[in-house]
């Protein structure tokens, strides 16, 4: 397949993801609008590789997942830790022709999830398919999962993903640090945050909002308290029955700006999540991390300063530890003093920045 653009048709993207965790979507989302920043007549399309490639299986698939991950994660960490052991995958009949159709005209494969990388790998060795990967690898910790034979670029988190790359023989030349792609919302400049204590409880999607720190929260008349659920409508129904002080949100599309107001963030540590916080320079307060990505994610946020991880399991320790770090505005200065440096240090992020000098022109 032939990578050269010609100035007769838009430049075509097709950026693969899937709902392991919906921050491999969120990267996805972001890639996109990265790429419509820099060229607005590029067609960029977001696909699930999981309901493209199995569409009869694709909903036990997800399924299986949210319950490994709710249920049994010592089970999913087993998985994630095993997952690279295997780095070759023949494809059946049916699904290389499903990518036939999926890359027709495809000038640009970006992968968001390590499982779309290796399908991409496979393929390309498959048909001899010479179409640049780009992937995004959306933690801090990388499995082995995520290194693919024919991937042209990783954009990785920080330079403690580049090390780690490096010493799985990933040539220095194919590694950006580009920090994770975020969405455009939160790369707006940081705003002066009002006088007050504002905590915003994310992670509600998979229920994973502890009782105890609410009780904790709103037994001050001086701390103001938003939840955002998700699509759990469940847990958002609870919360405005049980907490009619806290301000309860379901799905929404603008958390930059529940962010950008919050002196605080209150969340398990999802790399999107951990990278979010650091372009809207709103310190993180690390609910104890139970998945092995997620540790990875805490002791990055730990060893740079941007928030505090709790590793209890104490309910009573976490809202004690919690109200401390609000009633430490010189502590929370620091951190978003510390999020700012390493902002300034990444790469672009944009695929199209590296892109270009590969293509020959027509």
């Amino acid at each position: 397949m032939n990578t050269t653009i010609t100035a007769l048709r838009p430049l075509r993207v097709i950026v693969l993801t899937g709902r392991f965790g919906m921050g491999h979507c969120a990267a996805a989302e972001a890639v996109r609008q990265e790429i419509l920043a820099g060229d607005p007549q590029a067609q960029v399309r977001v696909v699930d590789v999981i309901d493209e490639l199995f569409p009869n299986a694709s909903r036990q698939i997800y399924r299986g997942f949210g319950f490994l991950v709710r249920r049994c994660s010592w089970v999913y960490n087993l998985l994630n830790r095993t997952a690279g052991a295997k780095t070759s995958m023949p494809l059946q009949r049916t699904v290389l022709k499903r990518l036939d159709d999926l890359l027709r005209d495809v000038d640009l494969i970006v992968a968001t999830m390590p499982v779309c990388s290796q399908y991409i790998a496979a393929y390309k060795r498959q048909r001899d398919c010479h179409i640049p990967l780009y992937t995004y690898i959306t933690d801090v910790s990388v499995h082995d999962e995520w290194i693919a034979p024919g991937t042209d670029r990783y954009f990785v988190a920080c330079e403690e993903t580049r090390q780690t790359l490096l010493s799985k023989g990933v040539e220095d030349a194919h590694i950006v640090v580009s920090g994770i792609p975020v969405r455009q919302g939160f790369r707006q400049a940081a705003q002066v945050r009002p006088v007050g204590r504002r905590v915003l409880l994310m992670g509600g999607g998979l229920g994973l909002i502890p009782q105890g720190i609410l009780d904790a929260l709103c037994s001050r008349d001086d701390i103001h308290v938003t939840v955002i659920t998700g699509r759990n409508e469940s847990l958002l129904a609870t919360l405005r029955r049980r907490y009619p002080s806290v301000e309860s949100i379901g799905f929404t599309d603008q958390v930059d700006k529940y962010l950008r107001r919050a002196d605080l963030v209150v969340s398990k540590s999802g790399g999107l999540t951990t990278f979010e916080a650091i372009h809207t320079r709103t310190p993180l307060f690390v609910l104890r991390p139970f998945l092995t990505q997620e540790v990875g994610n805490a002791r990055y946020i730990e060893d740079h300063g941007l928030g505090y991880v709790d590793w209890q399991k104490e309910e009573s320790v976490t809202a004690e530890a919690l109200l401390a770090l609000l009633d430490d505005p010189d502590a929370l200065a620091a951190m978003g003093r510390n999020m700012a440096r390493l902002r300034e240090s990444w790469r672009s992020s944009s695929p199209l920045a590296y892109f270009y000098p590969m293509v020959q022109p027509a």
